[in-house]
């Protein structure tokens, strides 16, 4: 559980566990954090949720394995307050020296795909980027009894953007005891960093020859293109099947070439 002097130094600021319900337009959340940052409400009480227990538990221990394989971490349970908006925090639970980056520590189930996992704790770490100037996070994973696996998430500036630009209007709804409005949520970045192999997707089969015997004909040849990358998935890095593949660039734009077998 937070110390003291955690609780002091986050008191009336908008921090990285608070900021996900701006994101996720959580009406109740928001709600629940406005009463709490206005003093009308206490946080709630997690010192009987197992889940939270057990990850504060086993915090220490992921920090250790981290620190072993990939450099020292300070910083550990450091309040770092944004260099610009003074209403904005974040409580690291380390910082790699060496990757000069946040580490960020969860123990999850196990039951759920790691992707999400980290869908569900981007606004977070996205927060903690933000107010530390890191461009990525190192988050690490312990799964069930398993080893923990580390995952490097890049920042996405306009995710912050529209993050500071949410903070300032709820922090001014706090200012002037003013009820927050309703927001729509926004999509978490995706990590488009996987690779698919293709091979037995019927419609890539059917498009890719397509495309392969087209490509002296403009307009057949671009409809395939455009049907083909249709299947791509939108967290793909890679996909390729039937001697054609697609690659996405960090831009995310997708670009179609032959190979051969």
């Amino acid at each position: 559980m937070l110390t003291a002097e955690q609780i002091t130094a986050r008191k009336g600021k908008l921090t990285a566990s608070r900021v996900a319900c701006l994101m996720r337009g959580d009406a109740d959340a928001i709600m629940q954090l406005y009463r709490e940052m206005i003093g009308e409400a206490i946080p709630e009480d997690l010192s009987h949720v197992w889940p939270v227990r057990l990850g504060e538990a086993t915090e220490r221990l992921n920090l250790d394995w981290f620190e072993a394989r990939n450099g020292p971490v300070s910083q550990r349970g450091a309040v770092v307050v944004h260099p610009e908006y003074p209403w904005a925090a974040a409580t690291l639970d380390g910082w790699c020296e060496t990757l000069d980056c946040p580490v960020e520590c969860k123990h999850v189930a196990g039951r759920e795909p790691l992707e999400v996992v980290i869908e569900r704790y981007q606004p977070q770490m996205q927060w903690q980027m933000e107010v530390t100037g890191a461009t990525e996070c190192a988050l690490s994973v312990i799964a069930g009894a398993n080893e923990p696996v580390v995952e490097f998430i890049p920042h996405d500036l306009s995710y912050q953007a529209e993050m500071i630009r949410r903070g300032k209007q709820f922090m001014r709804c706090v200012a002037d005891r003013r009820l927050p409005v309703a927001l729509a949520p926004v999509a978490a970045p995706i990590d488009a960093s996987k690779i698919y192999d293709m091979t037995g997707n019927n419609g890539w089969a059917v498009y890719a020859v397509e495309w392969l015997a087209t490509a002296d004909a403009a307009d057949s040849h671009k409809a395939a293109e455009k049907l083909l990358k249709g299947l791509v998935p939108d967290d793909a890095k890679k996909c390729f099947g039937y001697e054609v593949q697609i690659t996405r660039d960090r831009a995310g734009r997708l670009s179609l070439r032959e190979i051969k077998q």
